[in-house]
């Protein structure tokens, strides 16, 4: 008897350009995974995009900006099965449903939630024309339908989402618990996502705070950008990053450790550790190093630029890949909608083909 392949489910949200905070954060992780024997789905979470929506955005273009940026990475449309959010559109009606055994109190739990309220609060004018959408709370149900809708066995997870998976697998037992043993109850498996400075010196690399270094950057933007990066306050002391003593590097989060972080990943471990010794030494080096630092980025994206260009990887041929793997999970996805509504008691949908 042939054992069952495990399901893996991860989401991305559509941003559009990648940049290297997406790259070492979640994209690798993706790309490293397509040598294990499992299903992977990943979905555009395009629903989810709308949580916090003020004015209309084009997340059909960046939905497909992004994914030719991905098969330019190296993801593979054909070993990895990518559809949108959107194009399973019995996702909301499973959001529907486990919405109806969800407590406030458990979704006004929710950190995302928790922090949104807390700046909300702290602003001026304080909860006077409040922003915060019903969207918003119920993330997390959305979430939770996401993951288990295809019957996830494994969802990898950053610290940023841990919550949110947690509240799914709740949703998931409170679910079967009421109804009889009805949804798969999934289980995190721990991604070690790397969490890239940002160029101005913040803590995270972001494209709402505009301080990203992109993959699709050419040589000229890279230069410009790497040459703004303020060098002028001191990073602090070296820390060890490893077992070994001397892999070293500037980890406070300020814009010298972020030139550190990003040379460490791309440049041969020579060249980083003689710009470690520059550092121990107090030597004036900055020019240098953010020189040699941009010729790596752009040999980096180069190939990815190229990829992302090639007339093979375009609009249709990402449309044509969405469109068929749409229809390779819809048929997953119905079945466990189904089987939710008979369980609660409604019964089978007389309008489904």
């Amino acid at each position: 008897m042939t054992e069952k392949k495990e399901i893996v489910l991860s989401g991305i949200r559509p941003t559009g350009r990648l940049h290297y905070g997406n790259y070492f954060g979640a994209v690798k992780h993706f790309i490293d995974l397509q040598g294990e024997d499992n299903i992977r789905y990943y979905f555009i979470a395009d629903y989810h995009a709308l949580t916090t929506i003020s004015e209309k955005t084009d997340y059909y273009q960046q939905t497909i900006d992004m994914l030719r940026t991905y098969v330019a990475c190296g993801l593979d449309p054909k070993t990895s099965i990518i559809y949108r959010q959107s194009d399973l559109p019995c996702i909301a009606e499973l959001s529907l449903l486990l919405g109806m055994i969800t407590n406030i109190g458990f979704l006004e739990r929710g950190t995302t939630y928790k922090d949104k309220m807390s700046k909300l609060l702290e602003a001026p004018g304080g909860m006077e024309g409040n922003p915060l959408s019903y969207g918003l709370l119920g993330y997390p149900v959305l979430m939770a339908a996401d993951i288990l809708i295809v019957r996830a066995d494994k969802v990898p997870v950053g610290d940023d989402q841990r919550q949110h998976l947690e509240m799914a697998i709740d949703l998931a037992q409170r679910f079967n618990n009421r109804f009889g043993e009805t949804l798969t109850v999934p289980r995190g498996i721990s991604r070690d996502a790397l969490r890239l400075p940002g160029l101005d010196g913040s803590a995270k690399m972001g494209k709402s705070e505009k301080n990203t270094l992109d993959l699709l950057d050419d040589a000229k933007t890279v230069l410009k950008k790497v040459k703004s990066v303020p060098t002028t306050t001191d990073p602090g002391p070296l820390e060890c990053e490893s077992d070994e003593p001397e892999m070293v590097i500037p980890r406070m989060p300020n814009s010298v450790g972020a030139l550190y972080r990003l040379l460490n990943l791309l440049a041969p471990e020579e060249v980083y550790l003689d710009f470690v010794g520059k550092y121990r030494r107090g030597e004036k080096f900055y020019g240098m190093l953010k020189t040699t630092l941009a010729e790596y980025v752009s040999a980096f994206n180069n190939p990815i630029i190229e990829k992302f260009n090639d007339p093979s990887n375009n609009r249709e041929f990402i449309e044509d890949f969405l469109r068929d793997n749409a229809a390779k999970v819809t048929p997953v996805a119905l079945e466990t909608v189904e089987s939710c509504r008979a369980a609660m008691g409604i019964g089978h949908s007389l309008y489904r083909a």
